[in-house]
């Protein structure tokens, strides 16, 4: 290799290495909520169990189907046969040995006419998949709701862990204050022991609010089944509360009795029980089966050697329960019973829905009504803060005095922020237990949030 040559490779070579170190030292771009949802839909184990689930349960329909269509069966027999005879002649008995093969081949088919339990069978197979259809549309309004919290909630973590910050910062304002003031005379010796003992307080503070940021940050990564190291944030410039559409409650309670995915999934329930209570029924019914087949045999026995037949039959099976013991009056009764239970259950369940429609309706029309209260709330700290700025440049405040200030600020914004995600969430439940929550609503909430790292303009072009 020439020289000019190895130097172009380390030169390529050391540009390459760069230029990976560089992309290493990037920060990580922030998800966002819809981004974690989409995620969620092709990671998330339980979703996915629970579209597994309900692929097998399909089948139900086309395995009942089969109960209608004809069966045909063949069958095959050939053996190798050994017959010893004795007769007599007289009083002189005559032995006969044979060996001679013998085969059998047939062919048979049967196509059921009239079979109650066949019927009532199909009927509870689209019951079932119908109900497997409403449990996997609850998982996926499911697997929203959870993403959704288990991203907002990581988020709250974060604000939680500033404002202690904002605390602690003023805490040891505060400790270096009233030291400097006792040793000038000013003071007692606990207010620096206060001081410091508040300050430890809030150091024990931060390191559980850094481990729950930790936590909930991997509550998030076992949904998405990817590391998380940072979150988009919520924008209030972008975020417009608004009531509920329709604004009227007993709407909404009126179509989640009517769409909610569990509650569509019991009703399906309580009819798959009712086809149970046909099926055992159909145990006091007879059944009627039309069968065709043709067989052939040769030499089928030893009063047939070499002797060869074809015969074809067609005909009518007709069965007739008479009496089977009691069993199928038990199963009758069992039945009833499990229908009244489901039926049970399905009233609980829908008044259940109805009470949580209610909190979520007013979650979202009192989160609204919140979010503007503390908005107002924030204006009022800001402008404290302002005031003691300008206070203690004309000496009538200190420095301890804009820094309570500032965490009242903080204090409120985290407030403000809590509303917002209360808000959020609520209105997401909502729309889950109406069974309407999709990816629109999802993108609508995402609209809501901005990437703040720093190469968030080069991954966010929609913000």
């Amino acid at each position: 290799m020439s020289t000019t040559t190895a130097s172009y490779m380390a030169c390529r070579l050391t540009v390459v290495c760069l230029f990976g170190l560089a992309l290493s030292s990037q920060p990580a771009h922030a998800i966002d909520l819809a981004g974690a949802y989409r995620r969620a839909l092709s990671e998330d184990p339980a979703y996915q169990a629970a579209a597994a689930d309900t692929e097998a349960r399909r089948e139900a329909i086309p395995q009942a189907r089969a109960q209608f269509l004809p069966s045909i069966s063949g069958s095959l027999m050939r053996s190798k046969n050994q017959t010893d005879q004795r007769s007599l002649s007289a009083t002189t008995p005559i032995d006969r040995e044979y060996e001679y093969f013998s085969s059998n081949y047939a062919i048979s088919l049967k196509q059921p006419i009239y079979r109650r339990y066949n019927f009532a069978l199909y009927q509870q197979a689209k019951s079932d998949v119908a109900s497997a259809e409403a449990n996997l549309d609850r998982n996926l309004q499911d697997l929203a709701v959870r993403t959704a919290n288990a991203y907002f909630d990581a988020l709250m973590a974060r604000y939680q862990l500033e404002l202690i910050l904002s605390q602690k910062k003023t805490a040891q304002i505060q400790v270096t204050a009233s030291v400097l003031a006792f040793e000038k005379g000013h003071g007692t010796r606990t207010d620096p022991d206060d001081a410091k003992a508040r300050l430890k307080v809030l150091e024990a503070q931060e390191i559980q609010a850094r481990q729950n940021i930790s936590y909930r940050h991997q509550q998030l990564e076992s949904i998405i089944n990817e590391p998380v190291t940072s979150l988009a944030e919520l924008d209030p410039s972008q975020m417009k509360p608004t009531l509920p559409i329709p604004t009227d409650l007993k709407e909404w309670t009126s179509k989640a009795e009517e769409v909610n995915p569990e509650l569509v999934a019991l009703r399906a329930s309580v009819e798959s029980a009712n086809q149970e209570l046909e099926k055992a029924r159909a145990g006091h019914h007879p059944t009627v089966d039309l069968f065709v087949q043709r067989s052939q045999s040769q030499s089928e026995n030893n009063v047939s050697i070499n002797n060869r037949y074809l015969t074809s039959q067609i005909g009518l099976q007709v069965n007739i329960p008479i009496f089977s013991g009691g069993g199928v009056s038990s199963q009758t009764r069992q039945a009833r019973a499990n229908i009244t239970k489901l039926e049970q259950q399905y009233e609980a369940r829908r008044r259940d829905v109805a009470v949580q429609v209610r909190k979520e309706f007013q979650g979202v029309v009192e989160g609204a009504a919140r979010i503007d209260a503390i908005s107002d709330a924030e204006k009022a700290a800001a402008q404290a803060l302002e005031s003691n700025k300008r206070s203690m440049q004309a000496g009538t405040r200190n420095l301890l005095d804009v820094f309570n200030a500032e965490q009242q600020l903080a204090s409120t914004r985290r407030d403000l922020a809590d509303a917002r995600i209360q808000y959020i969430l609520s209105r997401l439940r909502l729309q889950a237990l109406t069974g309407s929550l999709n990816e629109v609503e999802i993108e609508a909430v995402n609209a809501w949030l901005i990437d703040k790292t720093p190469t968030a303009g080069v991954h966010l072009s929609k913000h």
